[in-house]
């Protein structure tokens, strides 16, 4: 019989792990070009008032499942500043809120009356199949499981760079795409796509949405990076403003809110009652005031900056930003020119023939910058509203240093470390079925699902991954 480790003294000396790893971490210094949107900085309620904020549903507050008070209020609040039919706060992030919109549009049923004869009025077959778009995050993937639909995958075309880039960056999702998949599939419960994409690419939504509502399939769109889009005009509009039926938008993401903080927009009165039953399913019954109060400030201190026209000085300096990198020689920087679609320029996508682990790992080692994320050949940065212009000059300065750097190493396609794998081994699997998702996170968009057969296109994805060094989560 085995003894617990308590019990052989080895714990002797307790240690905070975690508490300790992260002041650690942060005695480095290190310039967050990631989530979450706050930057550190610090917003609305002050660090050492969280305890007294941290209370249950108890008489005088509200409970966030059944909202009478003050979360009923704020949620109203939510929908006049954005103008939807409603809007939900969601504790557990818009994870949470895509399970949510998956299951209110799932088996669908809708009543078709025949010449307004509510006499005659009889029910539609039950729909069991969602079309997707592939670069859809995995959460999408893990509700079509959830909830026994079948997928229709849509993908999106890779973004051309040019000049022997390679590329692994997905493009816009075209309402053409769109029309093609439905008139091929007219029998689905919704649409599925992402936009903005993890590296900006944004979606013309108002053309998409123009094509389903011929079909009556409802568009749900996860702006989990667009969270900041109702608030900047100088940036595109949010897919909430062109009438998709279903937003969820991840706050922590570009907005300054706490780490798995996120908001679901509903501008579909016949989804809301399905959709909130969801909610209810996918929330922890024990929702967090600290998040419910870190939400509500973000949302309204973004609004109050709109009014107040406060966003100058952060779009001047993406602007100056983009404008001093923009012709780098080695480095190359994102934009509408190499994507040909709706942009976002606030996120800030860096490219080049070395790897992106190599390239972010540069970064760390030159000048103490951290990246949200590498891809094969790029690395993503996030830019928010918190972003002084002292730390956009920052960042100019070291990326122009490495771009010399890169400029006198000739050699492409250094990684951080030697990958050590067998392409033959990995070649057998073509036409195999996989066992389980295989991904890298992040972004966390399934590269092939579970019970879907090997390709050899998949295989070779998978295999640039690796030789740049990521990690490849199922494999």
């Amino acid at each position: 019989m085995s003894t617990h480790p308590l019990q052989k003294g080895r714990y002797s000396a307790m240690k905070r792990y975690i508490a300790e790893g992260l002041e650690q971490y942060l005695s480095q210094d290190m310039k967050p070009w990631h989530m979450p949107g706050h930057k550190r900085k610090g917003i609305g309620i002050p660090l050492d008032d969280i305890y007294q904020f941290d209370i249950t549903e108890i008489p005088g507050v509200d409970d966030l499942h059944n909202p009478e008070g003050i979360i009923l209020k704020s949620e109203q609040q939510l929908a006049e500043i954005y103008d939807t039919f409603a809007s939900y706060y969601m504790v557990n992030g818009a994870t949470g809120g895509v399970l949510s919109a998956v299951g209110a549009v799932a088996n669908y049923i809708k009543t078709i009356c025949v010449e307004d004869n509510a006499e005659q009025c009889h029910e539609k077959a039950v729909k069991d199949s969602i079309i997707i778009a592939r670069n859809c995050h995995k959460s999408v993937y893990n509700a079509c499981e959830i909830f026994g639909l079948k997928p229709i995958y849509l993908e999106p075309e890779y973004i051309d760079l040019g000049d022997d880039f390679t590329s692994h960056i997905y493009g816009a999702v075209t309402a053409k795409q769109i029309k093609s998949v439905v008139e091929a599939n007219p029998d689905v419960v919704a649409v599925v796509i992402t936009s903005p994409t993890y590296e900006g690419v944004i979606s013309d939504i108002a053309s998409i949405k123009t094509v389903l509502q011929s079909y009556n399939i409802p568009l749900i769109v996860d702006e989990a990076h667009g969270a900041h889009l109702p608030f900047i005009s100088e940036l595109p509009r949010s897919a909430v403003s062109f009438g998709a039926d279903i937003v969820v938008q991840s706050l922590h993401k570009t907005l300054p809110a706490l780490t798995q903080t996120a908001i679901i927009h509903v501008n579909n009165q016949e989804l809301n009652k399905q959709l909130r039953k969801y909610l209810s399913i996918f929330m922890s019954s024990s929702p967090s005031y600290p998040m419910l109060c870190s939400m509500e400030e973000a949302v309204v201190s973004s609004y109050e900056r709109k009014n107040e026209n406060r966003y100058e000085t952060y779009i001047e300096s993406i602007r100056s930003f983009r404008a001093s990198v923009s012709s780098l020689e080695s480095i190359k920087l994102l934009g509408v020119v190499q994507t040909k679609s709706i942009y976002d320029d606030s996120r800030i996508v860096f490219y080049s023939h070395q790897s992106g682990e190599y390239l972010a790992a540069r970064l760390r080692e030159v000048g103490n910058i951290e990246v949200e994320m590498s891809g094969t050949n790029y690395v993503v940065l996030i830019s928010t509203y918190m972003d002084e212009p002292e730390e956009f000059m920052h960042l100019e300065k070291i990326i122009k240093l490495l771009d010399e750097e890169f400029g006198r190493d000739k050699v492409r396609n250094k990684s951080c470390e030697e990958a050590t794998f067998s392409k033959e081994e990995l070649y057998k699997l073509v036409g195999t079925v996989a066992e389980d998702n295989i991904f890298v996170y992040p972004p966390g968009s399934y590269i092939i699902a579970a019970k879907e057969e090997i390709t050899k296109e998949a295989i070779d994805k998978i295999i640039e991954l690796k030789s740049s060094g990521k990690r490849i989560i199922g494999l």
